[in-house]
């Protein structure tokens, strides 16, 4: 007999790694007795489309996040205030609207996709339903994000309206733990990822010439991709190796973008720094990488960095939180990039 789980979602993009990752769960749940019925906070989306194409319940609605900028500060704040109030409205109508799909389809368990919806735990509140609390990033240290009413809240949120925790890393689980009572809700679970097939790994070494290098993912601050312009800059500057390139994946735009941008061009760095922009086939273009670099100090996971494993890449990241727990680190004597 199959059994309905409501999934809720707080994105609707595919590239998205917490939303990638949770799709990745529903489709191996549905192999396994489960029907998933899966909110989408928006009308359109490569991942409703996904989700419509498996034959998925798909609804689609209009929740907001609780979360907020940590830079939005005094005046800012009435209007973030006004803006997510303005919001509220169709959460509250969205709210109401799956109390009522819960009740007709007997849904059992509600599941909460990030700790940026609160909409799961409410739910619980008031209809008793098993709530599954799946948390994926630390916030202020990753994505520079708070809860705008307080992370209390949601700690309180946490403690009270749900029955399973889970942190897909344990330096994610060692930020909160002290803050939750009953530790037997809380488990740590890192992501799956499917083999990437029609992959010859050791095919990009062959005739290398130039070693490229890539850095993948949202390009802003906590990804920490102006470090990795200035590793490149050491190593042609300081070992007089030309030989290399570094290939920054990722939508550009924003504040940081800019930055990064006018930094390679005031230290003429544009021929060995390249930005490839927004990739919708990572699998193919890492096909032509020997590299990979993971800068954030603080990945809760890090979705890229097991990616470009799969993909038979090198993987450098900083030993930081969840990265530090993904890769083995190797002690060298001496590491230099030589030219050929």
């Amino acid at each position: 007999m199959e059994k309905k789980v409501l999934f809720l979602f707080h994105e609707c993009g595919r590239n998205d790694g917490a939303s990638h990752s949770m799709m990745d769960i529903i489709d191996y749940l549905a192999l396994n007795g489960v029907k998933p019925v899966i909110a989408f906070p928006s009308n359109d989306g490569t991942m409703i489309d996904y989700a419509k194409k498996k034959g998925y319940e798909v609804i689609k609605l209009n929740y907001c996040k609780w979360t907020m900028p940590m830079i939005i500060k005094d005046k800012g704040l009435l209007k973030y205030a006004l803006i997510n109030f303005y919001k509220l409205l169709p959460t509250i109508k969205s709210y109401f609207y799956l109390k009522k799909k819960i009740k007709k389809d007997n849904i059992k368990i509600v599941y909460t996709n990030t700790y940026t919806i609160f909409l799961g735990s409410l739910l619980k509140k008031r209809c008793n339903i098993y709530h599954i609390w799946h948390i994926r990033e630390f916030g202020n240290e990753d994505h520079k994000l708070k809860i705008i009413i307080g992370d209390k809240k949601f700690i309180k949120y946490m403690n009270l309206y749900t029955d399973k925790i889970i942190f897909i890393s344990k330096s994610l689980r060692n930020k909160y733990i002290d803050k939750i009572k009953d530790k037997k809700k809380v488990t740590v679970l890192y992501n799956d990822f499917p083999p990437i097939n029609n992959l010859n790994p050791n095919k990009r070494w062959k005739n290398t010439k130039i070693l490229n290098i890539l850095i993948a993912g949202t390009i802003q601050e906590g990804k920490g991709q102006l470090e990795a312009v200035k590793a490149i800059e050491i190593v042609i500057n300081e070992y007089n190796n030309k030989n290399i390139r570094l290939y920054i994946a990722g939508r550009p735009n924003g504040k940081y973008y800019r930055d990064v941008k006018e930094y390679i061009e005031k230290h003429n760095l544009n021929e060995y720094v390249i930005f490839a922009g927004f990739i919708d086939n990572m699998n193919s273009f890492r096909e032509k990488m020997h590299l990979g670099v993971v800068c954030s100090k603080s990945e809760a996971f890090g979705r890229i960095t097991i990616e470009g494993m799969l993909s038979g890449m090198v993987m450098i990241g900083a030993n930081k939180a969840g990265t530090s727990e993904l890769i083995k680190n190797n002690d060298f004597d001496e590491f230099i990039f030589k030219s050929k």
